[in-house]
């Protein structure tokens, strides 16, 4: 299996993969106001089983993208455009080191509301908002210079790369002013369908 075959497929997986564990915990709170802690940590008590076992296989997902973001990084480097891929890989991982906090806190959250501490879950509740904020802003304003490096470098459709960087900034727009907003979901999963579409031209494009 060639370098970009495997990266193509990475960038496809990894978007399947997020979603399979995001959707399963979307469902399950329903209509209930993630920013509204009153709401949103008695639901999280309520399904812990659930979160336990969905948000790693998100989290898994998120990194399959990173990995996959990588190869296309090796696959045009010495581009024109190698300078913004090389800054805009950095800050999504850096991005998904943070969410990956957040993720282990929102887990904790969620064992702690099951047990009743509803102490413990405010805070953890107050401590993943921040982090994860942080973290989603960080990453999506990755994807908007992933989506810049392809624009220019032209290495794939410069659709792809304009769209990237739209979702991008969106993702940052929102993760930074509201980021239990259900807006959200926009960032989430614009930017699945992108990195899966991203995987599909990298393979297509292969030698």
């Amino acid at each position: 299996m060639s370098s970009r075959t495997l990266t193509g497929l990475l960038l496809i997986a990894g978007p399947i993969v997020l979603l399979a564990g995001i959707i399963p915990v979307f469902s399950s709170l329903g209509d209930v106001d993630w920013g509204d802690a009153s709401k949103f940590i008695p639901a999280m008590g309520e399904n812990a089983g659930l979160v336990k076992a969905a948000i790693p296989v998100a989290t898994l997902g998120m990194l399959i993208v990173a990995a996959g973001f990588a190869g296309l990084n090796h696959s045009m480097s010495g581009g024109s455009s190698a300078h913004y891929m090389r800054v805009g890989l950095l800050f999504y991982i850096i991005g998904a080191t943070l969410v990956v906090g957040e993720s282990a806190l929102t887990i904790g959250l969620a064992e702690a509301a099951s047990g009743g501490n509803q102490a413990a879950a405010e805070a953890l509740f107050a401590a993943s908002g921040a982090v994860g904020s942080a973290g989603e802003a960080t990453r999506f304003l990755g994807f908007a210079l992933i989506g810049v490096s392809i624009f220019t470098q032209k290495n794939l459709h410069v659709a792809l790369g304009a769209l990237m960087v739209v979702i991008g900034l969106i993702g940052v727009g929102v993760a930074v002013s509201d980021y239990n907003s259900p807006i959200m979901g926009i960032g989430y999963l614009g930017g699945a369908i992108l990195t899966l579409a991203t995987g599909i031209l990298v393979i297509r494009a292969k030698d």
